[in-house]
């Protein structure tokens, strides 16, 4: 993890909903916002936690099969 990572990672949900609002759904709005994550919800979180992290190019999605 690079130190600018770092330095944006404590803020990524309220960058990614200010970048996002208007393609998420009312469920990953309230995720981003604070509402506690119940176990099925898990994998919504990580999902928009990954595309936040290749918008900032933190990551490159893979296109391996």
């Amino acid at each position: 993890m690079n130190k600018q990572m770092m330095n944006d990672l404590p803020n990524w949900e309220k960058e990614y909903l200010e970048l996002k609002r208007r393609e998420l759904s009312k469920q990953q709005v309230e995720l981003l916002e604070g509402r506690d994550i119940k176990s099925h919800e898990g994998m919504i979180f990580g999902s928009m936690y990954r595309d936040w992290k290749i918008i900032k190019g933190y990551d490159e999605l893979s296109t391996e099969v």
